[in-house]
């Protein structure tokens, strides 16, 4: 420790002499009556002036007053006897006796008296009471002017000891210690009422020049005299102390202190513990500073760190801990220090996550350089063995960089490699790794989890591309069969969501011949039977039902209850294939297993094997399963489809009456795909049944509606059979006139068409475009305007020109329905959502493609879609009900539930209702560590800090930081809710390095802005509950009798 400063400054020294003084406890400077020096005029006096000095001198002011008054009024005897001098002598008096008597205006009549009279020695001794007066009134600074004036020569011996100590007591009373001194050494010497107090105040301007042999000599002479007896004790201690004897200082205190009654006995205990402290006798020292402490309105961050490291040296850690932690936001030589020890303190006591936070706080400062170096590495350690890997890797990088021939480099690196193994930092692994050099053998074999691993972020996050490009760098290092396996099960799974089937189903039965593939556990999605289901459907793609065939049986065995899905779906396919292959008996077979299970899809299984039955001809049985799918089933989307057939299987027997009702039920969903098949039923029932007129009528609504449909030919062709045999040729042409619709496509009309499509056919994209521009120029009404549409849409779309894209998609679509619909909505859709952001245009498309869905694809895309747009557009009831739907259904994917759960996480959050959000966030949590696992995990921290379930707050975001170091803004928003938290609980230590650590480290500006006024908050609440001074060179102070 640095030499002990004087902990006391002379501010509050005088302060408490005053009180003292007030208080009557210290001795009553005597203030002596000067006796008048001064020589009468050589004449006798008359007895009456006589009487008045006599009366004068004996103290009798008031009456001696009367009697100068009188005297004076008697102005005559004056000036007949001319005695001039005693009329001055008299009015001298006169005016001293009013100082004396404290009458209001004797300060003035003094004042005239000095500025008026004529007498040398009456106008010093009158500055001398003068001067005492102001003494009395402690108006020192004139009092000061006055006993200069005064001077010495008309006092006594006894007069001019007390002007010489009152002088010098208002020059010390102004800190004038240059003018004060010598006067007290003066009068320090001179027996008499003021010796003891001139060495005291003479020992302590001694005492203040540093002069401690001539203070010490001062102080001894006092220190058995009453009341500086209380008092100067602890000044010669300390003078002990200041000189460096250490043991003396201790030895003349400890009887002080026994004794008891001292004005600083708590002062004299915190020098006793002091100097045992710098003696290093922590045992001994101890005690006085736990007492010094204990009662001490304020402490010095000096005297909490002496005392938390005596409980450090005595092994008393949690007492040490408590001291030490107190001392977290200063920032010099004494803080480093104190958080180096605190750090240790913890570690002794086995609180690692605590000894973490105060190296940190040591780390950051460089006063003591070798501190601050091992500071770091056990940092770094404690950060790999709490879970913090993110922070380890970090830490430990720039250590090495840093201090490359530290002696904890060698361990520094040997904690390098099993992060590089372990860590879920992926990305931050694989930068490590490029900037190692030469990897070892060790880091070699990680490489291929470190790839594999980053891939799986990749694939979670949707950035297909780039995670297949890592997985190929996996493959390329097979240390492990493990990872090589489930490395091309994703290639597969990858290449199958971007349509690359071929690739798909290489990289699919790669890993089904691994060997591995039937030992490997079920890693999500990454299984067997995900294995087989997905090369199912690549087959179908390429109408290779046979092999699909396979796959979906092999899918189609239960492998527990994850699987439940998967298996339910792979059965129906197993069926679709049967069917395409035209093994009919095996396909209804599995079909009836379906139904009588009451599986999902079995609605879709009748309609099936309603078909079935219609090949072999049994209508009637035909009829009953479409019947039971529409009663049973009333909500499935193949109700119109099972009308749809109805209607033809009573028009295949000639029931046309009967099979109208179920086509009319179909066009109640304008929008629906079989509509313009319907009406064109319609219209043969009624032809057929020999009503032109009813024919008619739906002919022209089908052309009307849907004019661009291949159904619309076909009725003008049944139009104008029906108009020209009712021999009204006209009226085919006006009608076809009032459509805007050619008679007949020209020859040119086709051919420039055709060329546009065959080009488009060819993928020669750039010709195709100029082809479809061209004949929409030339045939703006022709036959294939709307087709034409739609492909040039496509080719934009394929040049990424999505603008011009979107406005032909609209364009389909405002034609109503065609078999171009479909698709267009989905484009239209995924446009305005992923392009152009516009969700609230997005919404509206995907509600066009949910009405025109045929396939399961199309019906998903929209019910994801839909969620999404409303999730942006934060419609937090529809996400509720979009993200229920989505959960219910049987074929959506892994990333479908956890989508569908955070969102309604989410909604739920917003709505303040965090007792709901809590299940759909773990489950997230459960399913992925994507991003989207990221931000959960910190949900549900958040959420228990709101239900002030403080411990599991606190553990829930230490979660995210060690589940989730790829996502940098949720771990650093982890670490200010951990400051939150830390907060809540009043562990401002740990709150202050929680959140210091954010300032110092994140690069999100938001996130840093928000820590630093986090901190700010946190330290001004420590402050208002702590001892330790803000400015202690403004409040240590000492007292003077």
């Amino acid at each position: 420790m640095k030499t002990r400063k004087h902990i006391f400054s002379f501010h509050r020294s005088y302060a408490i002499l005053q009180a003292m003084l007030y208080a009557g406890i210290l001795w009553a400077m005597p203030v002596r009556q000067a006796a008048a020096q001064a020589t009468l005029v050589d004449v006798d006096p008359a007895a009456q002036f006589k009487r008045a000095v006599a009366t004068f001198q004996h103290g009798a002011y008031a009456v001696a007053q009367q009697q100068f008054e009188d005297i004076i009024h008697q102005i005559e005897y004056f000036q007949q006897t001319n005695r001039a001098l005693d009329a001055e002598d008299a009015r001298y008096y006169d005016a001293i006796c009013a100082l004396q008597l404290h009458q209001p205006d004797a300060e003035k009549r003094v004042i005239d008296f000095i500025q008026h009279t004529t007498s040398l020695p009456r106008r010093q001794l009158a500055s001398f009471y003068l001067a005492q007066y102001y003494y009395q009134q402690h108006r020192y600074r004139e009092a000061i002017h006055y006993y200069v004036s005064a001077g010495i020569d008309q006092l006594s011996n006894d007069q001019i000891a007390e002007a010489k100590f009152q002088l010098g007591y208002c020059y010390f009373y102004q800190k004038d210690f240059t003018h004060a001194a010598p006067l007290f050494a003066d009068v320090k010497g001179v027996e008499g009422p003021y010796q003891i107090p001139a060495n005291y105040y003479d020992g302590f301007i001694a005492f203040e020049r540093k002069q401690y042999d001539q203070a010490l000599q001062s102080f001894l002479k006092v220190a058995g005299t009453s009341p500086y007896d209380r008092v100067v004790p602890y000044y010669i201690a300390e003078i002990y102390y200041f000189q460096g004897k250490k043991q003396q200082a201790i030895d003349y205190a400890l009887p002080v202190l026994q004794r008891g009654d001292n004005y600083y006995q708590l002062q004299l205990q915190q020098l006793v513990g002091q100097a045992y402290f710098e003696l290093g006798d922590y045992a001994r020292a101890l005690p006085y500073l736990q007492q010094y402490a204990r009662q001490a309105d304020s402490l010095r961050r000096e005297d909490v760190y002496e005392l938390s490291f005596c409980y450090y040296q005595t092994q008393q850690y949690p007492e040490a801990i408590l001291g030490f932690k107190q001392l977290s936001t200063v920032t010099d030589s004494l803080g480093q220090n104190a958080m180096y020890l605190l750090g240790d303190c913890y570690l002794k006591t086995g609180q690692k996550a605590d000894a973490r936070n105060a190296f940190a706080i040591c780390a950051r400062s460089n006063y003591n350089p070798r501190q601050q170096e091992i500071a770091r590495f056990i940092y770094g350690k404690l950060s790999y063995e709490l879970g913090y890997e993110d922070a380890a890797l970090a830490t430990l990088k720039q250590f090495l960089q840093d201090y490359p021939a530290s002696d904890y480099a060698n361990e520094a690196r040997e904690i390098l490699v099993p992060l590089l193994m372990n860590t879920n930092d992926y990305k931050g692994a694989l930068e490590l790794y490029a900037s190692l050099g030469r990897p070892s053998p060790t880091l070699l074999r990680a490489y291929q989890k470190l790839t594999f691993g980053r891939a799986m972020q990749l694939i979670n996050d949707g950035n297909l591309s780039a995670a297949d490009s890592l997985l190929t760098l996996s493959l390329a290092h097979p240390f492990d069969a493990f990872y090589q396996a489930l490395a091309y099960f994703w290639k597969g799974e990858i290449a199958y969501r971007r349509g690359q089937t071929d690739d798909a189903i290489r990289d699919i039965q790669q890993y089904l011949a691994s060997g591995m593939s039937g030992i490997l556990p079920a890693l999500g999605e990454a299984n067997v039977q995900s294995a087989h289901y997905n090369l199912g459907y690549c087959y179908l793609q390429k109408q290779d039902y046979a092999n699909a065939l396979k796959e979906f049986q092999q899918a189609s065995r239960p492998y527990g209850t994850s699987g439940r899905r998967i298996a339910q779906d792979a059965l129906l396919r197993t069926a679709d294939s049967y069917y395409m292959l035209k093994q009919y008996s095996q396909a209804e077979a599995v079909y009836d297993q379906i139904i009588d299970q009451r599986l999902p899809g079995t609605d879709y299984a009748l309609y099936q094997k309603s078909i079935l039955e219609g090949i072999k001809g049994n209508y009637a049985t035909k009829l009953q399963l479409l019947n039971r799918l529409t009663s049973q089933y009333p909500d499935s989307r193949f109700q119109n489809d099972a009308n749809y057939e109805k209607g033809l299987t009573y028009m295949t027997q000639e029931k046309y009456a009967q099979a109208i009702p179920y086509f009319q039920k179909i066009l109640v969903t304008p929008q629906d795909p079989d509509a313009p098949k319907a009406l064109l039923k319609i219209g043969l029932a009624y032809f057929n049944m020999g009503d032109a007129q009813h024919a008619l009528d739906y002919y022209q609504q089908l052309v009307q509606q849907y004019p661009h449909s291949n159904e619309a030919q076909d009725a003008l062709a049944s139009m104008r059979t029906i108009y020209i045999n009712n021999g009204n040729p006209q009226g085919y042409l006006d009608f076809v006139k009032q459509t805007g619709m050619a008679v007949s496509a020209s020859t040119a009309d086709s051919v420039t068409y055709a060329a546009a499509e065959t080009q488009f056919g060819n993928e020669n994209i750039a010709a195709a475009l100029q082809g479809f521009n061209q004949y929409l120029a030339q045939f703006p009404n022709g036959q294939f305007v709307l087709p034409a549409h739609f492909y040039r849409a496509e080719c934009y779309f394929m040049q990424k020109d999505y603008l011009h894209a979107l406005a032909d998609y609209q364009f389909v679509l405002q034609q109503g329905y065609s078999r171009f619909a479909e698709r267009s909505a989905a484009q239209a859709a995924t446009i305005s959502l992923n392009e152009l952001k516009n969700f609230a245009q997005a919404r509206n498309y995907f509600e066009m493609l949910e009405q025109l869905a045929t396939t399961k694809e199309h019906e998903l895309m929209a019910a994801r879609g839909l969620l999404e747009c409303d999730y942006q557009l934060q419609q937090w009831d529809s996400v509720l009900v979009e993200g229920r739907y989505l959960l219910t259904r049987q074929d959506i994917s892994t990333n479908d539930q956890i989508t569908g759960n955070y969102y309604l996480a989410m909604a739920f959050r917003q709505r303040q209702q965090c007792d709901s959000a809590m299940p759909y966030f773990r489950k997230v949590v459960q399913m992925t560590k994507s991003v989207l696992g990221a931000a959960s995990r910190y949900y549900v921290a958040d959420c228990l800090l709101q239900q002030q379930q403080l411990k599991e707050a606190e553990r829930a975001a230490f979660e995210v930081i060690r589940s989730t170091p790829s996502y940098d803004y949720w771990i650093a928003r982890a670490y200010v809710l951990l400051g939150d938290i830390f907060a809540a609980e009043k562990d401002y230590f740990n709150a202050k390095a929680t959140l210091q650590s954010v300032v110092d480290n994140c690069q999100i500006p938001e996130i840093r802005d928000s820590a630093r006024q986090k901190l700010q908050q946190v330290i001004a609440a420590e402050q208002a509950s702590s001892k330790i001074m803000r400015n202690p060179s403004s409040t240590d102070t000492l007292s003077h009798p």
